[in-house]
């Protein structure tokens, strides 16, 4: 298990008291998710937890936990959510000094298997042609996911000084050697950075309200732009099977695909059966 740095606060803080009166303040600073999360909490966790010290519960405590909802038959990706709240309760708790294991490092959210939401391509233009039009920040980084194939984190944390536009080259940090991996950027994905001001005194491409932090979350713009499209089943994950696929019908090389996604398995992205039926015309140029 991961060991948490840190002071060493006094032992037997509850579980309650401390997503009440710490981590809930940090998720209403942090996150846009924030309502989601405070209802997550709320009504699924310190029912289960809050009445406990936050250092007394057990991997088996959690696994149980979330076993319940397995046998409520709640949908996968609301168990994902739940388990994704509670995880970051223990890390803020880790983080404050109150735990000095991870508790749910070794738990991991399960696997959403689908199918692309229709075989009709317009859906893709659809959703291109409405985060073009937004002038949101959200709108932008969710547009370079869908361009690029990177990860969330690798977008909304991408800062100015990594970008070269005029190479087509954004660098994302990683652990190893090199420190970088080198982001491919179309010449769509080329025009959504030229629209982004910059931000004084922020090094973020896409800063948060608090200019000297990164945006913290774009799920609830997310959320509902899917739901407007009619594409619910659609999740900011799949946004990278879809690169993957487009990238795959019009040619692109396995080995080229894999080095440019950071991919050495490119099972573990399901591409074409996730996106099967979506045509063969290439990422739009």
């Amino acid at each position: 298990m991961r060991t948490f740095k840190g002071p060493q606060h006094q032992n037997g803080a509850l579980l309650g008291e401390f997503a009440t009166d710490t981590w809930l303040p940090h998720v209403r600073e942090h996150k846009a998710s924030r309502k989601i999360d405070e209802h997550t909490a709320k009504n699924h966790i310190l029912p289960a937890f809050g009445d406990k010290p936050i250092d007394s519960n057990t991997e088996a405590d959690i696994r149980l936990w979330l076993t319940g909802f397995k046998k409520q038959k709640c949908a996968l990706s609301t168990r994902n959510r739940r388990l994704y709240v509670l995880k970051s309760i223990f890390n803020l708790g880790g983080e404050n000094g109150l735990l000095t294991a991870d508790l749910t490092l070794g738990i991991h959210s399960e696997r959403i298997k689908k199918q692309w939401p229709s075989p009709d391509r317009k859906y893709l233009f659809s959703l291109l042609d409405a985060l073009n039009r937004s002038p949101k920040k959200e709108a932008k980084a969710i547009a370079l996911l869908l361009l690029t194939g990177a990860h969330k984190r690798e977008i909304i944390k991408a800062r100015w000084e990594n970008l070269f536009l005029e190479r087509g080259i954004l660098l994302a940090p990683r652990a190893g050697t090199p420190p970088y991996r080198k982001i491919w950027l179309s010449s769509e994905a080329k025009e959504v950075l030229k629209s982004l001001p910059r931000q004084p005194g922020s090094p973020w491409i896409f800063p948060g309200r608090d200019v000297t932090k990164p945006i913290s979350d774009i799920f609830l713009f997310w959320k509902e732009l899917r739901t407007e499209l009619g594409l619910d089943a659609l999740s900011i994950r799949d946004l990278r099977y879809v690169f993957a696929d487009w990238q795959l019908s019009s040619g692109v090389a396995m080995p080229t695909l894999q080095r440019s996604m950071g991919v050495s398995d490119m099972r573990t992205l399901n591409a074409r059966q996730l996106c099967a039926g979506i045509g063969h015309e290439s990422l739009p140029a």
